[in-house]
């Protein structure tokens, strides 16, 4: 069985996808109910079966697709659709699709196998490399199904001690952007100035706490498309995520459910976020990240020689939350995580 993460890394990178015309995804569910037993196969009222599963129980040697000329069967394709996981695979917009990509990939890798390509540098070395990190994924992701241990035990004492951590938060916000002196507008839609940005997101909090409708004003007002489609929705997230910054968590700390932040300042704008949820996960919900987070600090670096590691290239990496797209996202391409 060929590795489902390099063929999902290969999708998401549209090495392999987009080059092809396919045949759109059904938009009926993939698997449906088997034919009723009042309605025999190919008589009138029947129940049509769809789905790789459904089609390759009922007909398994039915030719489903012919690829290079290769004809594949009901069975063949569920085989090969097998290599993705399944939860995966649901997130691919079309099955069709994936088939073609999967099959080429082992196409490709059995064709390299007997080339001994395997063999050969630099492909020797990174194929060791994607073993070292699948087995470690597979190391971490056990650690944590051990029956009651002393880590679980060292696990129940840090979530007892620090509950704070866990706290989790659904957050909506409203993103203003502007440009910092200096930067170029190009690839932005936005021109505005730090000051006209920070009025504009007084404004806003001014109509807000006066009774406007904060989904509304996020639909039309933020800069921020990803979250302003579905009305400022930010999603839920932990309070200890490390790319949330201090100012952030600061403010959203004070917030009750439903309450409506002032205007945070952060390096390319201001955010104005309402705080919709606040929960506390128990221990049995946060047991497996616990478990595999102190597993993972046994080997945080500690740096004796900070030369050793020095780097002349300037750090461009900012916090996700400090630096929200002020474009149009790109049509989504198949997911590999």
């Amino acid at each position: 069985m060929k590795s489902s993460v390099s063929i999902l890394a290969l999708l998401s990178c549209g090495l392999l996808v987009g080059a092809q015309t396919t045949t759109p995804p059904p938009k009926t569910p993939p698997a449906q109910t088997a034919p009723s037993s009042a309605a025999p196969i190919g008589g009138p009222g029947e129940l049509k079966v769809r789905g790789p599963e459904a089609v390759a129980k009922q007909d398994p040697n039915k030719v489903v697709a012919v690829i290079n000329g290769h004809s594949i069967t009901a069975q063949q394709a569920l085989d090969i659709l097998r290599q993705i996981p399944e939860d995966q695979r649901q997130r691919i917009p079309s099955l069709a699709n994936l088939l073609q990509q999967v099959y080429m990939v082992d196409q490709f890798s059995d064709q390299a196998q007997k080339e001994r390509l395997d063999q050969q540098e630099p492909w020797k070395q990174q194929i060791e490399l994607n073993r070292k990190e699948i087995l470690a994924q597979a190391y971490i992701a056990n650690v944590a199904k051990a029956p009651a241990s002393s880590a679980s035990n060292d696990a129940q004492q840090y979530y007892n001690s620090h509950k704070s951590e866990f706290e989790q938060v659904k957050l909506s916000g409203i993103f203003i952007a502007f440009n910092p002196p200096g930067t170029p507008a190009s690839g932005s839609n936005v021109s505005r100035t730090e000051a006209e940005a920070q009025q504009k997101a007084n404004d806003l909090e001014k109509k807000i706490k006066d009774g406007g409708d904060f989904s509304a004003l996020a639909r039309t007002e933020s800069d921020q498309q990803q979250s302003a489609v579905r009305g400022g929705d930010l999603g839920t997230m932990s309070m200890a995520d490390p790319k949330i910054p201090d100012d952030i968590k600061a403010a959203v700390a004070k917030l009750q459910p439903g309450q409506v932040s002032e205007p945070i300042h952060v390096p390319n704008g201001y955010f104005i976020l309402k705080l919709d949820t606040r929960t506390d996960p128990t221990f049995s919900q946060m047991r497996t990240r616990i478990v595999q987070q102190q597993e993972v600090e046994k080997y945080k670096i500690q740096v004796q020689d900070p030369d050793f590691f020095a780097s002349n290239a300037p750090s461009t990496h900012t916090p996700s939350l400090l630096r929200p797209s002020t474009t149009t996202p790109a049509p989504a391409k198949p997911e590999a995580h």
